[in-house]
């Protein structure tokens, strides 16, 4: 009678090195390519059936299971490991040069990437462009991480009137409204994403799309000309609540700066929230 072979732990951990390893090098160019965060909510994307969270939760645990499965490689094969490590050594004495301008190279490697120069940048704004490919006014929610609103707190912050949006919801037949729900927890009971949800309510939908959707990402300019309002009186009311800014520059950085949201310098910009701000600062 044959016994079946004893488990043979090297090759175990061996084997979990290499698997997790290809786990690791998929989850880090699926999240390098992945939308931002509020875009990723608020669509509720997903690449091979999980969302962002989900790989984000894989490649985080696997990166933690590789640290504990190379230790254990490490233990069975260590008198492998330090027979190949006392010939490296032996053999790095002869290879000063090399040694050293590995060394160097890494050293070198380390420091501009912390510095931010290029091409180790462009690797990164790279990425940023790809993740900011997927920003549009059909994927942007009309303020970030709206889906984490309630629905009294998202009718405040984009100047909805509540008794209509909740009439409208019941309207369309959407379940557990509740004052208390976020917008992610009614769009989950009502097997919707947060943005198929607002889309639910078709008057307040249209509204949002041409009021408040997309502004962060358009100049001064572009808000103008998609309001029909003078340049030369947009820049004069901004100019009256001394706001730092640059033609040139998107909303979202102008907002971050002055410690405002998108909306308020847009409603500045119409002229409904320059009196108000006028004040404030």
């Amino acid at each position: 009678m044959t016994h079946p072979a004893k488990f043979n732990n090297k090759a175990f951990f061996s084997f979990m090195t290499v698997f997790i390893w290809l786990i690791l090098v998929i989850t880090g160019i699926v999240l390098y390519f992945s939308p931002p965060g509020r875009v990723a909510h608020w669509i509720e994307w997903r690449f091979l059936g999980l969302t962002k969270e989900g790989w984000q939760a894989v490649h985080t645990i696997f990166s933690f299971t590789f640290i504990i499965v190379a230790a254990f490689h490490l233990y069975f094969n260590w008198v492998v490991f330090l027979s190949y490590l006392k010939s490296r050594v032996r053999a790095g004495i002869k290879m000063r040069r090399e040694l050293m301008f590995s060394s160097l190279l890494v050293l070198v490697m380390f420091s501009l990437i912390i510095l931010e120069v290029r091409p180790f940048k462009s690797v990164m704004d790279f990425g940023e462009d790809l993740s900011n490919s997927w920003s549009n006014q059909q994927t942007e929610p009309p303020i970030p991480h709206a889906e984490l609103l309630t629905l009294p707190e998202y009718a405040e912050k984009t100047n909805l009137d509540l008794a209509k949006l909740l009439q409208t919801f019941e309207d369309a037949g959407i379940q557990g409204i509740d004052a208390t729900a976020t917008i992610e927890e009614l769009a989950r009971i009502n097997r919707l994403s947060p943005r198929e949800l607002i889309q639910q309510v078709d008057e307040y939908s249209d509204k949002i799309s041409a009021e408040f959707l997309g502004y962060g990402r358009m100049t001064i300019p572009d808000i103008c000309a998609a309001l029909k309002i003078e340049e030369g009186v947009a820049i004069d009311r901004l100019d009256k609540t001394k706001i730092q800014f640059e033609k040139t520059e998107i909303l979202k950085n102008i907002a971050e700066r002055n410690d405002l949201k998108p909306l308020d310098i847009v409603n500045i910009i119409k002229g409904d929230g320059e009196t108000k701000l006028e004040v404030s600062l």
